[in-house]
């Protein structure tokens, strides 16, 4: 058990204490996905613009990740949380005044700042207090928070936009936002000693950012754990915008149950992560790499049956929710896995940075996919060559990463492999 880590009891507190920022961080993210149908016919859009949004979303994120994680290295995490959660909350709400999609998009800018300091946050106060052989498990279910904001968002903010239109429902949303900000902030204390370690290593590390930086890219187990997470970036932006969109209108069903899909999509994700993480720790027996690779060729094959779904028709409602729910369990249950990852490739007291490295590689993987799938989906008016093109391509690299072993890194932190 590491320094500084709790017992059980005291760690499921802990779960569920680090899960509420990130649920109310995904419902409002997933819950405005939800909502671009709505948006959509107010400004007419194209899918190739409904896809700009997750690209604007993540761009500052991707941009100021590492500086970010840096940032929650000095801070620590319960002050990351709050600056992150009070920051995006206030942004979001500007959405509702928005009279135009180019100024949500510049908005959606600086709320995916909130993400890219949140997460370092989290994944850094479960690394600390999690032991070594519970720590894909512990990271899967704090990230199940995604899952369930995401839910939640998908499921009751366009039930609020039917009667009272788009701009309150997204308000609500930030409006939980800032009630979660003082909820972390009177009732989350940190351990002392850890407080006064971070407080150390920063001042220490500060003058060498820039060759901490150097050191994060030179080391190649690190850097395969985010390529995987580009890789995942990308499954990630191709399906998230686009989900809603390719249900309405590649399948024809309606918005409703579209919506229904969707939230089935996020339960899939919130039951993938505990269940990928626990596979990670007891069935791969710690070889995160292993367990990255097969979920990289689990999440393409069940691209690429999606795409071989517009030739189904008509496609029954519970067909609908069970697909759904297994592509979100793979496409949308990879995070604690490659967040512990990234965690047990760095230093301890460069973990923040760590993650923010891997988040640049995320995001940059959606920047990448959203627009690109939706402008193959607009010349083509489905999304069929879409999910084979990106399904097709991520079997590939997947199994050529099975296929090419990596070779052993000593003084490893993984526990097991």
């Amino acid at each position: 058990m590491p320094a500084g880590s709790v017992d059980r009891t005291s760690l499921i507190k802990l779960l569920i204490i680090l899960s509420i920022p990130y649920l109310v961080l995904s419902l409002n993210h997933h819950g405005f996905l939800a909502l671009l149908p709505f948006v959509r016919e107010e400004f007419l859009l194209s899918r190739t613009q409904v896809g700009l949004y997750n690209t604007f979303y993540f761009l500052s994120s991707a941009l100021l990740a590492v500086s970010t994680g840096s940032i929650v290295d000095r801070l620590g995490p319960r002050k990351g949380i709050l600056l992150g959660i009070g920051f995006m909350g206030t942004v979001i709400f500007m959405y509702g005044f928005s009279p135009s999609y180019e100024l949500l998009l510049g908005l959606a800018f600086f709320a995916g700042l909130g993400w890219s300091i949140i997460t370092p946050s989290v994944n850094k106060a479960v690394l600390i207090n999690a032991p070594a052989d519970k720590r894909a498990v512990s990271m899967g279910i704090m990230q199940s928070g995604v899952g369930i904001g995401g839910l939640a968002g998908a499921s009751f903010l366009p039930l609020i936009s039917e009667s009272f239109g788009w701009r309150p429902a997204i308000q609500f949303a930030a409006l939980l936002s800032i009630v979660v900000f003082f909820l972390v902030l009177f009732f989350y204390r940190e351990r002392r000693a850890g407080q006064l370690q971070d407080s150390r290593g920063s001042q220490a590390d500060e003058p060498a950012f820039i060759e901490n930086v150097i050191a994060l890219f030179k080391n190649k187990k690190l850097f395969k754990v985010c390529m995987f997470g580009l890789l995942f970036g990308m499954s990630y932006g191709a399906v998230s915008p686009h989900f809603v969109v390719y249900l309405s209108e590649d399948l024809g069903v309606s918005l409703a149950l579209a919506g229904v899909g969707l939230g089935s999509f996020q339960i899939g994700g919130i039951i993938g992560r505990p269940l990928w993480g626990l596979l990670s720790d007891r069935f791969f027996r710690g070889n995160r790499d292993k367990a990255l690779s097969v979920m990289g060729i689990v999440i393409g094959i069940k691209f690429i049956f999606a795409g071989s779904l517009a030739f189904t028709s008509p496609i029954s409602a519970l067909s609908v929710v069970l697909f759904a729910f297994i592509l979100g369990f793979s496409a949308f249950g990879w995070l604690g896995v490659l967040f512990v990852s990234i965690a047990e490739g760095a230093d301890e007291n460069k973990v923040g940075m760590a993650t923010g490295l891997s988040l640049l590689f995320l995001r940059a993987g959606m920047l990448i996919a959203a627009p690109i799938f939706g402008f193959i989906a607009d010349l083509q008016e489905s999304y069929l060559l879409s999910w084979l093109g990106f399904g097709g391509l991520i079997v590939l690299i997947s199994v050529f990463s099975v296929i090419k072993k990596p070779k052993k890194v000593a003084g490893s932190r993984q526990q097991g492999g």
